[in-house]
């Protein structure tokens, strides 16, 4: 068989195209900037970046919308309607995407209004681990409680019972708003 008859090589067929120098050199070395040395603008473009997070512009603009509703809570169909007038390019999708990642990161807190529908807050700042909370019934309210004193006596309380706390966030006292009560009054 002569050497003419041999099928044509791997190296052959990317030579015909241009030749192996032309695919190196298209290769662009990419320098990517070290996170200590961003000067982050904001508090959230700094909390993001702790928790290893690139701050772009649906994550900031999500907390800063929901930094905005303190202390109420926001579904995620509110915070696409509040950021679909200032985005347009923005789609439902990537407000799910946004809010799954920063809860999953501890940046939100999300808690369960009625028919089950997932309601998210921010986290406090500097909080630890730990915080108890006052919640609405509709889940569209949340306030963390920073009574030491009052936190201290609850877990007593539950260790005289038998409780065992362990390390999750203890308390959530759910109760109804004054809204709430409002609707409730007038017959909705």
């Amino acid at each position: 068989m002569a050497p003419h008859d041999d099928p044509p090589r791997i190296i052959d067929l990317i030579t015909s195209f241009g030749g192996k120098r032309n695919l190196l050199s298209k290769r662009v070395k990419r320098t990517v900037p070290n996170l200590a040395s961003i000067d982050a603008k904001s508090s959230h473009e700094r909390r993001l970046l702790a928790c290893d997070l690139r701050p772009t512009l649906a994550r900031t603009s999500v907390l800063e919308a929901l930094e905005k509703a303190v202390p109420r809570c926001l579904n995620a169909s509110q915070v696409y309607r509040i950021l679909n007038s200032q985005f347009e390019s923005l789609t439902s999708a990537t407000v799910y995407r946004t809010l799954n990642d920063l809860w999953t990161a501890g940046l939100l807190i999300r808690t369960e209004g009625a028919h089950g529908r997932g309601f998210y807050a921010i986290k406090p700042d500097g909080q630890r681990a730990h915080y108890d909370t006052l919640r609405c019934h509709c889940g569209a309210r949340l306030v963390f409680i920073e009574d030491q004193t009052l936190r201290e006596h609850l877990r007593a309380l539950a260790a005289k019972e038998d409780f065992d706390l362990g390390i999750e966030p203890a308390f959530t006292v759910t109760v109804m708003c004054a809204d709430c009560r409002q609707l409730r009054r007038g017959g909705r």
